[in-house]
């Protein structure tokens, strides 16, 4: 099988034997610390509430019931398609870590509060494994839009990222699937108020900003 063989060749350096063990256990480590930090942020008392001008034009739609199986679906999708390619899954795993200690300092120096009538985003695993409460306060910046984001441009530049030339035939059609459901969810958590439109869009940057720098530390051209 290609899948057992691409992993056989790329544990055959050592070097990606530590790359891929440190990579679980930073990304380990980092969400753990986040779940302690969502508590943290929930429970600070200085916050600021904005006043985002797209909220006076709609009432809050609760979306939760189209968001989080978009999300879910992509992610297991994303981390079964890239699985193939070891190098891009460790690439992932190393942005996708950075990007929430990113996501962490720009939280903490950027208290916000929940928009009025704004309807939680009530993610089962959040709460079912993280912070075991409802989180509503992980405002600046979308964490969701931001993940989905990642997952896209990762898609968008595999051949890059994996070193090689070879091209697998979902490759194109799996990017547009990606792009649809960032639109769907970033669009969701607006609808919902339950993200200011400001967190939408800086996630788009903070998000790129995490797989530009891991692009640097990888060598990917």
């Amino acid at each position: 099988m290609n899948y057992i063989r691409n992993w056989e060749k790329f544990f055959h350096n050592k070097k990606n034997v530590f790359l891929f063990l440190g990579n679980l256990v930073f990304l380990i480590t980092t969400l753990s610390i986040f779940s302690s930090f969502l508590v943290f942020n929930e429970n600070r008392p200085y916050v600021v509430k904005l006043n985002d001008p797209l909220f006076y034009f709609f009432n809050a739609v609760d979306l939760n019931v189209i968001a989080f199986p978009v999300i879910y679906v992509a992610l297991i999708a994303f981390l079964t398609y890239t699985s193939f390619r070891p190098r891009v899954f460790c690439f992932a795993l190393s942005a996708y870590t950075l990007m929430v200690w990113i996501r962490m300092f720009a939280m903490y120096i950027t208290p916000l509060d929940v928009s009025a009538g704004a309807i939680d985003l009530r993610d089962p695993i959040v709460f079912m494994i993280g912070t075991g409460q409802a989180v509503q306060k992980d405002l600046f910046f979308s964490g969701h839009t931001a993940t989905l984001f990642l997952l896209y441009v990762i898609v968008y530049n595999i051949k890059r990222i994996s070193g090689s030339d070879e091209s697998l035939r979902a490759d194109n059609f799996f990017k547009y699937f990606l792009l649809f459901c960032l639109i769907i969810v970033a669009a969701s958590v607006v609808l919902q108020k339950a993200h200011y439109t400001i967190d939408v869009f800086a996630a788009l940057f903070f998000a790129y900003g995490a797989y530009a720098i891991v692009k640097k530390i990888y060598g990917v051209r």
